[in-house]
């Protein structure tokens, strides 16, 4: 009997042992899967694809279109020098005049950067815009950057660096620095 007893005792502290570890590894998961959706990181697939619906908006020509992927207090710094615009309203204006130029855009990710809710991609940009005199094009370019973030369940462009700074397409050289321009792309 007194073995009976001790087996069964022993039986359910194994039990009970076992069931304290289900206990700590459903919360284990539960935990990681808290994390995991509280940090939100995307694949270089998913962040090309952002690029690609602000391209998209882009090239569909409307500024409301393109601003309404811009966070409420995101900043667009347009030129390396200028001041940057401040909210959606200021972003919607700069696109109206830079649209109306009906500007041709070569851009290309180079750097993918995901982060915990946060992504970041930046690379070189070429804008092709009408120039001042009928017929002829004015280049603006360098390099952009885009962070986005994840914003309410959407991820939203946060900070936004066009570089859309004046560039040659000729060979001649530049006679401050002796350097050519970069070519366009």
């Amino acid at each position: 009997m007194e073995s009976r007893l001790s087996s069964w005792l022993s039986l359910t502290s194994l039990g009970a042992l076992g069931f304290v570890v289900c206990l700590v590894w459903a919360d284990t998961g539960r935990a990681q899967a808290e994390t995991a959706s509280a940090c939100a990181k995307l694949s270089d697939v998913e962040m090309v694809q952002l690029l690609n619906k602000w391209r998209g908006e882009f090239t569909s020509g409307d500024p409301e279109r393109l601003s309404a992927l811009y966070a409420d207090d995101a900043m667009l710094l347009a030129t390396s020098g200028g001041q940057p615009y401040k909210g959606k309203a200021a972003i919607r204006s700069y696109y109206k005049d830079l649209l109306a130029k009906r500007p041709v855009l070569s851009i290309k990710p180079s750097s993918l950067t995901p982060g915990c809710g946060t992504a970041t991609i930046s690379g070189p940009v070429v804008y092709r815009v009408a120039g001042e005199r009928k017929g002829t094009r004015t280049l603006l370019g360098g390099r952009y950057s885009v962070d986005f973030g994840l914003l309410n369940g959407s991820w939203r462009i946060v900070r936004h660096s066009l570089a859309a700074d004046p560039r040659s397409s000729g060979g001649a050289t530049d006679p401050a620095t002796g350097n050519k321009p970069s070519p366009p792309l």
